[in-house]
């Protein structure tokens, strides 16, 4: 499972455990895992590094949507995202197995904790992990002034570290626990900042060793940053778009980002027909969607669907 995926799954199951639904979404990645290992063609599809992406994660949303947990399908959705294709069944078993682990310790009412995997690796494994824990955790605010909050947040905490030698020395000491750092960050930052900014920072520490911290956290101001980028969606479209229409585009480009998203519209008559949606540096264009049309067609993935139900 690569760094990316890891953080980011960190922070789904750990979501999940605290809203009680750890054990249900550990199941549906069970139940997936088993349909992608005997359904012959959806693992072709999912494996197979001539089919776009996109069209790759639109065929897991068309499989799981409305019979596995939100938490599950963004789970595969994100694996499908950042694993190379040849690999992706390597990472569904170890997000069965995390997932599993995570559950278990929610059923017992007890707190996860921390696995050596999170604290090994050099300082680019060390930014993935907590990329992609930021990532979700992104994903997860509903309104685009938190992920502003977020940012501002990191960067007081960051110049306090910065401030405080005594403190910066401490958070840094690779000598003392993982867990006792955590717990003085969490314990500085209790009502202070969202609960999610508190996570965050948390996890800069349980990612691994940080050399830098206050570099790191800046960093990962900056992450935010970017993060606003990817909330606002550009759409160029060559007519008006009505009410419905609209509503549509809203629907389908927040399912496909994860997160709200504000949509503005410019009429560009040079297009001639259909549209082009710009969010961050992501391009979407009419042609993503006719391919992911004609690959559900030929797929069918209600047989898939089938094979999953059959197994859980």
């Amino acid at each position: 499972m690569r760094d990316l995926l890891r953080g980011y799954a960190v922070a789904t199951l750990e979501s999940a455990a605290a809203a009680e639904r750890a054990r249900g979404v550990a199941d549906d990645l069970a139940a997936f895992s088993r349909a992608f290992r005997d359904s012959e063609p959806l693992h072709s599809v999912l494996t197979d590094v001539a089919i776009p992406v996109t069209a790759r994660r639109g065929v897991v949303h068309d499989l799981l949507e409305a019979k596995s947990t939100a938490q599950a399908e963004q789970l595969i959705s994100w694996a499908v995202l950042v694993e190379p294709a040849a690999e992706l069944p390597a990472a569904l078993f170890e997000l069965v197995e995390l997932a599993g682990d995570i559950a278990e310790v929610a059923d017992a009412g007890g707190t996860q904790a921390i696995g050596a995997e999170e604290v090994l690796g050099g300082r680019t494994a060390v930014r993935e992990r907590i990329r992609g824990f930021a990532d979700r955790l992104f994903q997860e605010a509903a309104r685009r002034e938190s992920i502003d909050e977020h940012e501002n947040e990191v960067v007081r905490f960051s110049r306090i570290v910065a401030a405080n030698r005594e403190l910066r020395q401490v958070l840094t000491d690779p000598n003392r626990p993982v867990g006792l750092r955590v717990t003085l960050v969490a314990d500085l930052l209790q009502g202070k900042v969202q609960p999610a900014t508190a996570r965050l920072a948390a996890y800069v520490l349980r990612a691994g060793h940080v050399r830098d911290l206050v570099g790191t956290l800046e960093w990962v101001a900056a992450l935010a940053a970017e993060e606003r980028g990817r909330r606002v969606a550009n759409v160029r479209s060559a007519v008006g778009l009505d009410d419905s229409e609209y509503q549509r585009l809203t629907v389908a480009l927040e399912r496909w980002a994860g997160h709200p998203v504000e949509i503005r519209v410019q009429i560009d008559p040079a297009l001639m027909g259909g549209m082009a949606v710009a969010i961050g540096d992501t391009i979407i264009d009419g042609s993503v969607r006719r391919r992911l049309d004609r690959l559900r067609e030929t797929l069918a993935p209600s047989n898939a669907s089938q094979a999953m139900d059959s197994r859980r």
